[in-house]
């Protein structure tokens, strides 16, 4: 018997491979099909237009990040390992969840390199931009989640503005994003992790306070 979970998995996998090797102009249910080892009218069961795909290869993108980075956030929070961690070890925690939006390896990559094809292509095809909009409302709202729990576990220096630190972070992680796909020759895996490392570590220290 067919495991729907597993065939849609197959199908998401196929077609970010699509999408990594030539972008969405590139994106067909016939390629698709291909390169899951499937027959069309498997792949158009699922999905039956270009654009559905398209679409699901986004929702897909973004159900995989959220859940890899929420189920994260879960196991620290849950059991109240955060609270028992040093500075340090927060820090590097802190470091971990948030690298879980970047393209580190080859999977992140398939997905960052969606995201990177999908915004582009948001911006003139009105039927993708509410979907974009839904996305970066959703990314943010991630992230401003982290700085949260680290802001409870005194990570956030005195004086600092949690929706102000939220927006920069989701700037700065949308920059290696962007960066990491489209010249991973400037900006290796390592590198990503100590530029976040370096900013989350500066935001422990308290806002300076200027003179009247």
């Amino acid at each position: 018997m067919i495991d729907p979970a597993q065939r849609r998995n197959a199908i998401a996998d196929a077609l970010f491979e699509v999408v990594r090797d030539g972008g969405f102009d590139r994106v067909s249910l016939a390629r698709v099909a291909e390169r899951a080892g499937l027959a069309i009218g498997s792949v158009r069961h699922f999905l039956g237009s270009r654009e559905e795909l398209i679409t699901f290869a986004f929702d897909t993108m973004t159900e995989r990040i959220e859940d890899r980075v929420l189920g994260h956030l879960d196991s620290l929070v849950a059991d109240g390992a955060l609270d028992r961690m040093g500075p340090a070890e927060r820090l590097a925690a802190t470091v971990d969840v948030l690298s879980e939006l970047l393209p580190l390896d080859e999977p992140r990559r398939a997905e960052a390199l969606v995201w990177v094809e999908f915004e582009t292509a948001a911006r003139t095809e009105p039927a993708l931009a509410a979907r974009s909009d839904k996305a970066a409302r959703g990314s943010a709202g991630l992230i401003r989640q982290i700085l949260a729990n680290a802001a409870g576990t005194g990570t956030l220096g005195a004086g600092r503005d949690l929706d102000v630190e939220a927006a920069r972070l989701t700037a700065l992680v949308d920059g290696l994003t962007l960066r990491g796909v489209l010249h991973p020759d400037l900006l290796d895996p390592e590198m990503s992790r100590q530029v976040l490392h370096t900013h989350l570590a500066g935001l422990r220290d308290p806002v300076a306070q200027s003179s009247p």
